[in-house]
C-alpha cells in the first residue's frame, strides 16, 4: 500500500501552466476515471484551486505510477511531459501525507494560514468518493487530514487574523485604485469566493452588481450584501458601469474578453477599470491587459506585488503539529499493511479446521445438533486464541518499524499468497 502525490503550485508553475492542468469542478468525474483506469493507481483524489493542481493516488509501484499521472496532465493539458516536467513534484507514502497535511492546514497556500483550502480539500475528497475512485486508503489519509487541518486552526494562531485570496486581491486593487468611496464593484461568480468578495466590499463600494450563471444564487447573493443582479449575459453592460471587477468562476475558459473589455472602455475613456481575476483557469483573456486604462491583477500578478506570507511562532506550532501527525499516519499506514498478511494466515488456519473436521465427519455423525455446534464453537475458539496474540503482536510491530520483515517471514512460514 503506497501513496503517491504529484502535482504543481503557485511556487513552481506560472498561472498559464496551472490553468492548462486545472480541473474545473464539473470535469472532475472524467478526470478521476481518466485516473483509476491507469494501471498502477488503485484510487485517486484530485485537488484543483486557483493555487495548485494535485493528484493523490494509492498505488502499486511508485515509478510506474508517477509516468501514469504524468500521462494523465499530458493528455488532461495537450501538452507533453517535457513541458512540465520541471514545474512538478512529487512525494511519495509519509511524505505524500504530511504534504497533504501542510496543504489542509494552509501551510502551503499563499496566503499562509487561509481557512478555504481546508474547504476545498473535503470538498475533493467527497467528490472523489462520489465518483467511487477513494478507496480505504485514501479516505483514511484525507479524512486525517481534514482533522489535522481543524487542530492546525484550534491550536495554534496560524489563522488568527489571516487574510484570504480575496482579501489579496482586494488589497491589490487598493494600490490602483485607492479607497472603494464612490466605486461600482462587479462580482462576477456567486460560489464562495463571490461571496466573500461582495461581503468585503459591502458598505465601501457605492453599488454592487451580481453575475451569475445560476439567477438564482445571483438573486441570494445580491439581497445579501444589498446588491443588484446583473444577467450573466450583460457582462459588458457590467464592465462599463464598474470600476473594480472580481472574478472567480469555475469556466473553462475565459468568460471577459479583450474586445469586450476594449467596447466597454470606449464608453468610459476617462474612469479606470481593474479586473480581479481570481481563477485557474483564468476567466479573463489576459490580452485584456492591453486596453488602455485596464489592470489585471490575476495569481501570478497578485503574488508578485503583495506579500502574503506568515511565518514565526504560529506557523512553526502547527508544522509541528503537522509533522507528528504525519508519524500517526505513518504507522496506521505500516499496521494496515500487515492486514493482508493476518487474514491470509486466519483464512488458512480456517481451512485447516474446517479440512480437519470434515476428516472426523465419520466419527462425529452421532452427535446431535447441539453437540456439533459445541464441537463448532470449541474449534474455533482455539484458532482465535492461537492466533489473537500473533495478530497483535504483527501489528504493533509493524507501527515501530518501516518494513514489514516479520510479515514477510510469516508468509513464508505458512506459505501465504503476497
Amino acid at each position: 500500500m503506497s501513496v503517491l502525490v504529484l502535482g504543481l503550485n503557485y511556487k513552481t508553475a506560472p498561472i498559464g501552466l496551472l490553468e492548462r492542468m486545472a480541473v474545473p469542478a464539473d470535469h472532475l468525474a472524467k478526470a478521476l476515471a481518466s485516473l483509476c483506469k491507469r494501471e498502477h493507481v488503485l484510487e485517486a483524489v484530485v485537488l484543483s484551486t486557483c493555487n495548485r493542481v494535485e493528484v493523490y493516488a494509492h498505488v502499486t509501484r511508485f515509478h510506474g505510477a508517477v509516468a501514469d499521472v504524468r500521462n494523465f496532465f499530458s493528455e488532461w493539458s495537450g501538452l507533453p511531459p517535457e513541458d512540465f516536467v520541471e514545474a512538478t513534484y512529487d512525494y511519495y507514502d509519509d511524505r505524500a501525507a504530511e504534504h497533504l497535511f501542510a496543504v489542509t492546514s494552509g501551510l502551503e497556500s499563499m496566503v499562509v494560514g487561509e481557512r478555504q483550502i481546508h474547504l476545498q480539500v473535503k470538498q475533493a475528497f467527497l467528490c472523489a468518493q462520489s465518483e467511487q475512485a477513494c478507496g480505504r486508503v485514501l479516505q483514511g489519509l484525507f479524512r486525517h487530514a481534514l482533522t489535522v487541518g481543524r487542530r492546525a486552526r484550534a491550536e495554534t494562531g496560524i489563522s488568527d487574523g489571516a487574510a484570504s485570496m480575496v482579501d489579496v486581491g482586494l488589497d491589490a486593487a487598493a494600490g490602483v485604485l485607492g479607497d472603494l468611496r464612490g466605486r461600482v464593484v462587479m462580482i462576477v461568480g456567486a460560489g464562495k469566493m463571490g461571496g466573500m468578495a461582495a461581503g468585503r466590499v459591502r458598505g465601501s463600494a457605492d453599488k454592487i452588481l451580481i453575475a451569475n450563471r445560476s439567477a438564482d444564487k445571483a438573486s441570494d447573493l445580491a439581497q445579501r450584501v444589498e446588491g443588484d443582479v446583473l444577467p450573466f449575459a450583460d457582462l459588458e453592460e457590467g464592465l462599463a458601469q464598474a470600476d473594480l471587477v472580481l472574478t472567480s468562476t469555475g469556466a473553462s475558459v475565459p468568460i471577459i474578453d479583450q474586445d469586450a473589455v476594449a467596447a466597454a472602455m470606449k464608453r468610459r475613456p476617462a474612469r479606470p477599470l481593474v479586473l480581479v481575476d481570481l481563477a485557474v483557469p483564468r476567466d479573463v483573456e489576459p490580452g485584456c491587459s492591453f486596453v488602455p486604462g485596464v489592470t489585471v491583477l490575476d495569481v501570478d500578478t497578485i503574488r508578485t506585488v503583495t506579500d502574503v506570507g506568515r511565518t514565526g511562532e504560529e506557523a512553526a506550532k502547527a508544522r509541528e503539529l503537522v509533522v507528528e501527525a504525519g508519524r500517526r499516519f505513518a504507522a496506521w499506514r505500516r499496521s494496515v499493511r500487515v492486514e493482508p498478511t493476518i487474514a491470509a494466515l486466519r483464512d488458512r488456519a480456517e481451512s485447516v479446521r474446517e479440512a480437519e473436521l470434515d476428516r472426523f465427519n465419520a466419527r462425529l455423525a452421532d452427535l446431535d445438533p447441539r453437540e456439533r455446534e459445541a464441537v463448532e464453537a470449541l474449534t474455533k475458539g482455539i484458532v482465535n486464541r492461537l492466533l489473537h496474540e500473533p495478530s497483535v503482536r504483527l501489528k504493533s510491530i509493524a507501527d515501530a518499524r518501516t518494513d514489514d520483515a516479520h510479515a514477510a517471514v510469516l508468509r513464508e512460514l505458512f506459505d501465504l499468497p503476497e
